[in-house]
């Protein structure tokens, strides 16, 4: 199976991710929270540890960012 992207929430996973990567597919990994426009955090928190907003917070920050992931693609691909 092949992969165009693989998006890791956090650097400990992307650090994990890129130490198994062969060489050739290392410009496929990054962060999620690259694509998100409304939020400058890298890492999606772990939601439990953020009280009772915790969860909302990361839903928003999910949602920002699968949106800008999304309109990333359709330029990409030259999709309206």
């Amino acid at each position: 199976m092949e992969f165009d992207y693989i998006l890791a929430m956090d650097m400990e996973n992307l650090s994990r991710m890129q130490a198994r990567c062969p060489a050739e597919h290392a410009h496929k990994i990054g962060l999620f929270l690259e694509y998100s426009k409304n939020f400058l955090e890298r890492e999606v928190p772990d939601p439990y540890y953020g009280g009772g907003d915790g969860f909302e917070r990361v839903l928003d920050m999910v949602e920002d960012a699968g949106q800008g992931l999304l309109a990333h693609l359709m330029r990409e691909q030259k999709l309206k």
